[in-house]
Formats: structure tokens, C-alpha cells, sequence
């Protein structure tokens, strides 16, 4: 009898393969969208072709608008979506995402953005991040830097209609008449904007449980020693701040402060991971000790490097264990991929690559499974990426790609399950 194992789906739900059984078979290319340095106008560039290389052009999404602050994700039906917040006051935050039908020759087209507003008394947010609910619905949080709370706006989910139709039952020439419900679109899109309690936030990510519940992780706003929270949805359609745990302080002593954005992943058994750089300059780790439930491990560090790391990215690869990427202060590139869940081993440590700058780090997965790594450079506004030699590789390739050479001072990594045809 085949063993299985479940592994966390593109749509936010756990999906079931057999062991062995490489989880990535989608149709899929690595897109950027980014904000341009020089205009502040939306701009994207892709893979030409799913494991293919980038094309090299920055291409503007045309809004009318100039933007501060981006996020990024996708539909329930794989379409690209973002979320920015406008320049100027009062600013305003906007909704875009792929048109299902993409322009001839299989060029992109954008809907044109939905107005989200601004929660009342919020000049603008910091921070947006976008993410999907168990349902696949699209849901926002901004982080409002005046007053450290963490505000959340969702897709409101669908309603149902009364639709009677008339039907001939099976051996018989007579019709009879039949009311169902169907699936309706919601009387509004979207729901207004909701603060997730009083907080001391300044950076958050996200994360789904085996669930597809929604958990945040959250960096406090002391910079010298920055506490970190964890808040989740309890609910599996939740749309009210009741829905939430509220948030619960998770760093200790023996983990020290948080020095870099708290990061979060599942482990191959469905268990959250959470990742961060600590007060000591490496990497510590913190696993919740049953899937879906609210109990944590005791903090852990997989492995020293003993540089000064800076930041962390987290991920997985094609057998679903957890593959690790952090950044030095002397512009080392360090990789660190788990080998048994279980027993929490590693494969240690190794130096992979140097940057030859510092800026917004970001992983994902390439159609075929390998692993790519993003990192920008502030000094030049330049992204770059290198990947994996192969399917579950500990071999990354020996040079930096650039896919945008200037012109980008923040950006978001998505899978494009759109792609053209070659």
C-alpha cells in the first residue's frame, strides 16, 4: 500500500501526494511585480516561458495611479493579483488583478483597480500583504505605523440564490418544477476595513495552517528589541475580528528579539514553522507542536552559521521540507535544508552565492520545482535571482541573474498559472 503525505496547496488548502511523488505538475511561470523607482507607477516582468529565462523588460501596468506600497498574490483561479496604496493624500489603497482573458498573442491585460479606500483615521499604511483564506477568498492587512495595528479587508464570500428550474425525472415524460440554491456574487466585493486589535506591530507576514486558516506573524516596533506576535483565524470563514485569537507574544529569553521579519512554513506535516534572525544574529526557529493548534515547540536554531545574519527566507522544496535562505551582513548567501522532520535534522549551513547588495528578499518555486531566491539592492534598485541546479538540489547555480537592473525600490514574487504558450 502507497504511503501519503500531505503538502500546503497553491490555493491555501493541503493537497495529498504519494511519497515519491514530485507536488509539482502546474503549468506556471515567475512573475515580478514591482513598483518603479522612477514614477512610482506599477510595472511587472516574467519568465518567458514556464523554467524559462526572464524576459529583461519592465512592462508598466497602466492605472492612471502612482503608488508607495505594494503587495502581491493571486486568485482563487491562479490569476496575478496586487494591491497597492496610492501616492499623495488622501491616499487610497487599490485592488488589480489579471483579466481571465489576456490581450492577443498572449500578451497581459489588467482589470482596472478596485478603490479599497482607507480605514477611517489611517493616513496610510507601511506595509500592505495579501493572502487567501481556506476558501481561496483574497485577503488584505495594512500595517498602520502610527499606531501599530494591523487592519484586515477580505472578499466577502458568496451568497446563495433561489433558481427554480423544471426537470423530467428518470422514467417519466413528465416535468416537474424544482428550486435549488446556486452560488450568487455578494450584494458588495468587498468588506470594509477591520482593525485586528491594539498592537505594537511594525512588520508582519503570513502564513496558512494545515487548515488554510490564515496566521500573522508580527515584528514589534522597537527596533532595538523587537517583540514578536502571532495572531490566527479560529474560524474557517472568518469575517469579524471575533474570528481572530488575538495576538499572543511568542519570542522569550531564549530566543532574544526579533532582528529580522519573522517568516513562516509548513513543515511536511503540516505544521507551522516560524523563522526569524534573533538578537544573537542567527537563525531561530520556533514549530507548533500539533497542526492547527495554538501549542509551540520550545525555540530551536537549525544549524550556526557564525556571521551576522540580517535577514531570513523560508520555503519548500519538491519532497516538501523546508528549505532555508538567509542573508549576511559581509553579503554571504547561506542556504540550510531540512532533512528529517521528525527528528529536526538539517543538512547544515552552506554558503551559496554573495550579494552585492541588500534589499526585499523573496523565494518561490519554479514550474519544474526548483527553488529561485530574489534579492534586491537598494543602492541601485536592481533585483536578482538564482535558482537550483535541480529538483531538490542542494547546488544553486554559480551566478546571479538580473531581471531588472534599476528602476525597482519594492517588489512581490508570484507564480503566473496563466503563462503563454511557449
Amino acid at each position: 500500500m502507497s504511503q501519503t503525505r500531505q503538502i500546503p496547496g497553491e490555493h491555501g488548502d493541503m493537497i495529498e501526494i504519494e511519497v515519491g511523488e514530485t507536488p509539482f505538475a502546474e503549468l506556471s511561470r515567475l512573475m515580478m511585480v514591482g513598483i518603479s523607482s522612477d514614477n512610482n507607477q506599477l510595472v511587472w516582468t516574467a519568465q518567458i516561458a514556464p523554467n524559462g529565462p526572464w524576459t529583461g523588460t519592465l512592462t508598466p501596468i497602466d492605472t492612471g495611479h502612482a503608488y508607495i506600497v505594494l503587495g502581491t498574490g493571486s486568485t482563487l483561479d491562479g490569476r496575478v493579483a496586487m494591491v497597492a496604496q496610492t501616492t499623495g493624500s488622501p491616499a487610497s489603497v487599490h485592488y488589480i488583478d489579471e483579466a481571465v482573458e489576456q490581450a492577443p498573442g498572449g500578451g497581459q491585460r489588467w482589470n482596472a483597480p478596485h478603490d479599497l479606500g482607507m480605514p477611517d483615521g489611517v493616513a496610510g499604511f507601511q506595509q500592505l500583504v495579501m493572502g487567501r483564506g481556506p476558501s481561496g477568498r483574497v485577503e488584505i492587512f495594512g500595517v498602520d505605523a502610527d499606531s501599530g495595528i494591523v487592519w484586515w479587508c477580505y472578499q466577502n464570500p458568496l451568497t446563495t440564490q433561489k433558481k427554480t428550474e423544471w426537470v423530467t425525472p428518470p422514467g417519466t415524460d413528465t416535468p416537474i418544477e424544482v428550486t435549488v440554491e446556486v452560488p450568487a456574487p455578494p450584494a458588495t466585493l468587498w468588506s470594509s476595513w477591520t482593525g485586528l486589535s491594539a498592537g505594537d506591530v511594525s512588520r508582519i507576514s503570513l502564513v496558512n495552517d494545515a487548515s488554510g486558516r490564515i496566521m500573522l506573524i508580527a515584528m514589534g516596533q522597537n527596533p532595538a528589541q523587537a517583540q514578536v506576535h502571532v495572531n490566527a483565524q479560529t474560524e474557517l470563514k472568518s469575517l469579524t475580528a471575533g474570528d481572530w485569537t488575538g495576538w499572543e507574544r511568542i519570542d522569550d529569553a531564549t530566543s532574544g528579539t526579533a532582528k529580522s521579519i519573522p517568516c513562516g512554513v509548513l513543515d511536511d506535516t503540516g505544521a507551522i514553522n516560524i523563522f526569524m534572525v534573533s538578537s544573537d544574529n542567527e537563525v531561530a526557529q520556533l514549530r507548533q507542536t500539533v497542526p492547527d493548534e495554538e501549542g509551540w515547540s520550545e525555540w530551536t536554531k537549525p544549524g550556526m552559521t557564525d556571521t551576522t545574519l540580517i535577514n531570513v527566507t523560508s520555503g519548500f522544496d519538491g519532497d516538501g521540507l523546508i528549505m532555508l535562505v538567509a542573508v549576511a551582513q559581509d553579503g554571504g548567501i547561506w542556504a540550510n535544508l531540512q532533512t528529517h522532520v521528525a527528528g529536526q535534522r538539517w543538512n547544515g549551513w552552506q554558503k551559496i552565492a554573495t550579494a552585492s547588495g541588500f534589499g526585499l528578499a523573496a523565494m518561490d518555486y519554479n514550474s519544474d520545482g526548483r527553488l529561485s531566491y530574489f534579492l534586491g539592492a537598494s543602492q541601485n534598485n536592481s533585483v536578482s535571482v538564482i535558482s537550483q541546479t535541480a529538483l531538490n538540489s542542494t547546488t544553486w547555480g554559480a551566478g546571479w541573474s538580473q531581471i531588472a537592473s534599476s528602476g525597482i525600490f519594492t517588489y512581490g514574487i508570484v507564480r503566473d498559472l496563466t503563462p503563454p504558450d511557449s
